[in-house]
């Protein structure tokens, strides 16, 4: 379980460090996408050294990371959808899980317990927007070859991850009663899903690296 625990934290780095080479490469929302995984990569090294340093819990971070990660998903499907996200909707799904996500840190489930419903909340919304995405290249039928492009990548990461974590991340409290070789199980699941996540992810921003090849052998 440790094993999987430091290819989890590792694994990220090499979809950011990658990104780092296609920058130039890149329109404005794959670039908020790289952002979003430097992002990761320095919430998650935060967490793990404050734990070494001696901290109760690496919780808070974890929090933070999901407003993050929502919030930079939003706008990075802003210039997915286009049109078919409009800038009011995206206020109001920005400000509104802003506004609940602080609730629940402040009322709710607070700092140090783990973030159920708000996570599920993620979730139910990245997936929304995944689903509006297959929808629109479907109805719009411009892409003729989705397997090669980075957005189809993009979201079949999302999809995957977030579909098959969406019951764990909603009933997590109720994992904790259960047998603790059947909750060890269901979470290295859980990493399991995230290592594939990020795989995606580095197959998603080498079809921005077969680009640059493309563009430099124009030149």
């Amino acid at each position: 379980m440790q094993t999987f625990l430091y290819i989890a934290l590792i694994l990220p780095l090499l979809p950011a460090i990658l990104s780092l080479f296609l920058w130039k490469y890149m329109n404005l929302g794959q670039r908020w996408f790289a952002i979003l995984l430097w992002f990761v990569v320095a919430i998650s090294f935060a967490g793990e050294i404050w734990l070494w340093l001696g901290g109760e819990s690496n919780l808070p971070f974890f929090h933070v990371y999901i407003l993050i990660e929502c919030l930079f998903i939003i706008r990075i499907f802003a210039f997915l959808l286009n049109n078919a996200l409009t800038s009011t909707a995206r206020y109001i799904l920005s400000f509104g899980f802003s506004g609940l996500w602080l609730v629940n840190v402040l009322v709710g489930e607070g700092w140090r317990n783990y973030p159920d419903y708000i996570h599920a909340l993620e979730a139910l919304i990245i997936l929304t927007l995944v689903f509006k995405w297959f929808l629109k290249m479907l109805r719009e039928k411009t892409i003729t070859r989705p397997q090669k492009t980075f957005e189809f990548w993009l979201c079949t990461g999302l999809l995957v991850f977030f579909s098959g974590n969406f019951l764990l991340f909603l009933f997590s409290e109720f994992l904790l009663t259960i047998e603790m070789s059947a909750y060890y199980a269901i979470w290295k699941l859980h990493i399991i899903l995230n290592l594939v996540l990020y795989l995606i992810y580095t197959l998603a921003l080498s079809l921005l690296e077969k680009r640059r090849h493309d563009s430099v052998k124009k030149e």
